[in-house]
């Protein structure tokens, strides 16, 4: 397993290099698809599906990002989930109501909790 990390890793490391290098290009997120990983949603909480979902429903985009899912490639159990969405902190406070508040000032994110 930390053979399939280590090319995973290398293989991150080299795509965001030659993305970073090309000047002519806009920087995309590196999409790993699932038959290249072992990440199932068991691994994920159901809260952050839920979220997921929500967004989803909602009309936006969302996608699992940063240090949890870097947990739960390298077999870790995460312990919490950000998200990048495509919606606005205002959007995604109407969608989640009361389980949501807007934080921060000059970089606002939405912080969403459940129970």
């Amino acid at each position: 397993m930390l053979k399939r990390i280590s090319g995973l890793s290398k293989q991150v490391i080299d795509k965001t290099r030659t993305l970073l290098n090309t000047t002519d290009q806009p920087v995309q997120a590196l999409i790993v698809p699932r038959e290249d990983h072992d990440v199932s949603t068991k691994t994920i909480s159901a809260n952050a599906l839920k979220a997921l979902n929500r967004i989803h429903q909602g009309g936006f985009a969302a996608y699992l990002v940063g240090g949890g899912v870097r947990d739960a490639l390298v077999g870790l159990k995460p312990k919490d989930f950000d998200v990048a969405t495509d919606a606005s902190p205002e959007e995604l406070k109407a969608l989640f109501g009361r389980n949501s508040r807007i934080i921060g000032r000059r970089f606002r994110l939405v912080h969403v909790v459940y129970g």
